[in-house]
């Protein structure tokens, strides 16, 4: 099963909502039937990075961008994705895109 790692910055000045934005994105997942696990716990390999800053700072590309993992990163920069502006209520069907692109071998799309 391919499985995407969640990571979520403090949420110190979010101009996006989080939580919600990773609620609409499972439930556009799941709606195309796709099988895709979230995981939050930070010890477990996963096949993907999505990062979820809540604004353009971005504070979780410093930790895991510099990390030299080798593993796709994806990565929410408030209403940005990757150099991407993308508005908020359109950020999870673009994310559904990037992820299935990232598990069907179609590689140069993350971050």
């Amino acid at each position: 099963m391919y499985s995407v790692g969640l990571r979520y910055c403090g949420g110190c000045n979010p101009e996006i909502d989080r939580p919600g934005l990773i609620d609409h994105l499972k439930e556009g997942i799941e709606g195309r039937g796709i099988i895709i696990e979230f995981i939050t716990d930070k010890e477990t390999k996963t096949d993907l990075l999505l990062l979820v800053n809540g604004c353009k700072h971005a504070c979780l590309e410093q930790k895991y961008l510099t990390k030299g993992q080798n593993l796709p990163i994806i990565s929410v920069r408030g209403e940005m994705v990757g150099d991407n502006y993308i508005k908020e209520k359109d950020i999870p069907e673009f994310l559904i895109g990037k992820i299935i692109g990232e598990r069907d071998g179609i590689h140069g799309l993350t971050c």
